[in-house]
């Protein structure tokens, strides 16, 4: 207890207490005890807004940007809860688009993380309810880490639930089938709690918004984002405003050559490539693909390899495979595929390259895309 009271006392900067936040468990509990704990002793602060509650295996963070943003052009001040973040910590809680100031993390974090044991996921959803408590915002849209049912955000009461969609991923942590993956994403339903269910969530009953006719997963999105804010009253014309926006890195198309997109399990890998087909039909895509450790790369790097070739990107992040592993793997498949560790935009032998799978890869990529964009200017 004395180097966690010295370490949040006197944070030598943002840094240091980043990292130290970023030292402490990451991964799926069995158990709410710790962030009930952290949240009794920061006497429920969440309850001092409305919240919406957002979880499901794709599509969660862009419904809850949409649902954001619809909130913001009705006139609301709105919190904004997601993860991960691309380049900083502080992309991660939002009051009406802007990031929380690191002044702001230095100075209420350490004192959370004193009030007792807890998770990475416990301290920064706290950190969150402090911060939007604090600034006494109206309404909060807050995004699940993983599954629902033990989640840190799962101690709030919202004004709804959705759940976007649920395919299989984090099976390691949420069950090897459907049904027991819905089983803890539907731990976010409360009694006498409105809640919304996405076109592709099977084993429950409930309202569900309507089915994308496009092929197009973002219109998936958009009609999830709608149905639940014609739920909540919001007008139609903040409705169309807030629908229209994309967070980044979700079909994000640089510099015309480009597109980097989060796609990072097997039933986003499709929809990315459908996205690639309906929107680029002639087009000739590579892809440079990289994936956390955790992850069913196999099944991605099969579906990639058939709509293009392929890169295997590594990272100095901990948690993705390297270059060489991913290569290996896709050698064991039967899959010709480059290496590389680093995303470089070298000349390649296609219409459009394409960025994808996790959100480490996104903020290197984005910069050497900038680089080349320069350079080439």
């Amino acid at each position: 207890m004395g180097q966690r009271s010295d370490i949040c006392k006197t944070p030598a900067s943002l840094n240091s207490l980043l990292d130290y936040l970023f030292s402490f468990k990451r991964s799926f509990q069995s158990g709410l005890e710790s962030m009930r704990q952290i949240d009794r002793a920061q006497n429920h602060l969440h309850r001092h807004f409305r919240s919406i509650h957002v979880a499901g295996t794709n599509g969660k963070g862009s419904v809850c940007h949409k649902i954001a943003a619809a909130l913001q052009a009705e006139g609301y001040r709105v919190g904004l809860y997601t993860s991960p973040h691309l380049v900083s910590f502080c992309e991660r809680i939002r009051i009406n688009g802007r990031m929380i100031p690191e002044e702001d993390v230095l100075r209420l974090l350490p004192p959370i993380m004193d009030l007792g044991a807890g998770s990475f996921f416990d301290y920064a959803t706290a950190l969150a309810f402090a911060y939007f408590a604090e600034q006494r915002i109206d309404l909060a849209v807050i995004e699940t880490g993983i599954g629902g049912r033990f989640d840190s955000t799962n101690v709030i009461h919202p004004i709804l639930s959705i759940i976007t969609s649920v395919d299989y991923d984090h099976m390691h942590l949420l069950g090897k089938t459907l049904q027991e993956i819905v089983y803890e994403k539907a731990g976010i339903i409360k009694p006498n709690v409105p809640y919304l269910l996405g076109p592709k969530v099977p084993f429950l009953e409930g309202p569900r918004a309507s089915s994308c006719t496009s092929g197009f997963y973002d219109e998936e999105n958009s009609l999830i984002a709608k149905k639940a804010l014609e739920m909540l009253g919001v007008s139609p014309s903040s409705i169309s405003a807030g629908v229209a926006t994309r967070p980044p890195c979700r079909f994000e198309v640089v510099h015309e050559k480009f597109i980097l997109d989060v796609a990072h399990n097997p039933d986003a890998i499709a929809k990315l490539i459908a996205a690639l087909r309906l929107h680029f039909p002639s087009k000739k895509f590579h892809f440079f693909a990289g994936f956390s450790l955790d992850k069913d790369a196999a099944s991605c790097l099969r579906l990639l390899a058939q709509a293009g070739s392929i890169t295997c990107l590594g990272g100095d992040h901990p948690r993705l495979f390297t270059a060489d592993e991913l290569s290996l793997l896709a050698d064991s498949l039967g899959i010709s595929a480059s290496k590389s560790e680093r995303f470089r935009c070298a000349d390649i032998d296609a219409d459009l390259c394409i960025i994808c799978g996790s959100f480490y890869l996104m903020a290197e990529a984005r910069q050497s895309i900038e680089d080349w964009a320069r350079g080439s200017g």
